[in-house]
């Protein structure tokens, strides 16, 4: 989704925190909550269900947003408003939940947003790349909707479920057996449903996740190779170097030096 189609009005990285502040308001902008840990109720007009990790809140300017968190969160919440000098419709915003099938580039974008989040000075303005990474996000919610216009299938919420502990722990040991044994399936039918949602297995699915976050450690902070193998859940940086020039075909220090600007 261009980003010269949209203006950012506000942006924060939020939790983890026990619920949200207020249950329920209504926005002049377009609002937009996605979720990164934890889960919570939505009502957004007539549209009303679960959000958790994978998942896309959006509601329009005007109408009442009602969210209810089941615990700690831990989301993103961006205020947008369209371009006035556009002339297509607002048809290519979804409203209400989107679920997103592409997680290792939903959390690749988010890892992002949290690094300028954390930054001091980049609260105001927003920065310029800031709309891009926004742009990225509204791109993959028109993604799924022109593919649930074409396709009615449906998430599989086990498998979300178990895509959400994987997020939340990718960074620690994380044992296949024991997901499928707390989501009460066995482990085979965890790697196929899982394969079957999400295009790929749970283990490429983590390594997936890991290999985006040292992606960018590599290219925005000068830690060494075994500081960053240890951050993304590596047991050495060799073990690391290994896997990541399998995966990305490049040695780690040669992927930095050649793509860090």
């Amino acid at each position: 989704m261009p980003a010269n189609r949209f203006e950012m009005k506000g942006y924060v990285y939020a939790g983890p925190q026990p619920g949200f502040i207020q249950p329920e308001d209504t926005y002049k902008d377009y609002v937009m909550i996605a979720m990164e840990v934890g889960s919570f109720d939505y009502e957004v007009g007539d549209e009303s269900g679960i959000a958790a990790f994978g998942d896309i809140v959006l509601c329009p300017p005007g109408i009442p947003f009602k969210r209810r968190a089941h615990g700690e969160v831990v989301f993103h919440i961006i205020h947008f408003a369209l371009n006035p000098e556009g002339n297509e419709p607002d048809e290519w915003i979804p409203i209400g939940k989107v679920s997103i099938s592409d997680t290792t580039r939903l959390s690749s974008t988010y890892s992002y947003l949290r690094g300028f989040q954390d930054r001091p000075g980049f609260n105001a303005p927003i920065p310029k790349v800031s709309h891009h990474l926004v742009a990225d996000l509204l791109f993959l919610c028109d993604m799924e909707r022109q593919i649930a216009l074409r396709s009615k299938k449906t998430v599989d919420p086990l498998m979300q479920q178990a895509a959400g502990y994987i997020h939340r722990h990718m960074f620690g040991e994380i044992n296949m057996r024991s997901i499928a044994s707390m989501l009460g399936i066995k482990q085979p039918q965890l790697t196929r449903r899982f394969q079957e949602a999400y295009g790929v297995g749970p283990v490429e699915y983590v390594t997936g996740l890991r290999l985006e976050e040292a992606k960018r450690l590599l290219l925005k902070t000068d830690d060494t190779l075994e500081t960053i193998a240890d951050r993304c859940g590596y047991e050495s940086g060799s073990y690391f170097s290994r896997v990541f020039r399998a995966k990305v075909g490049l040695n780690p220090s040669v992927y930095r030096h050649i793509y860090r600007m």
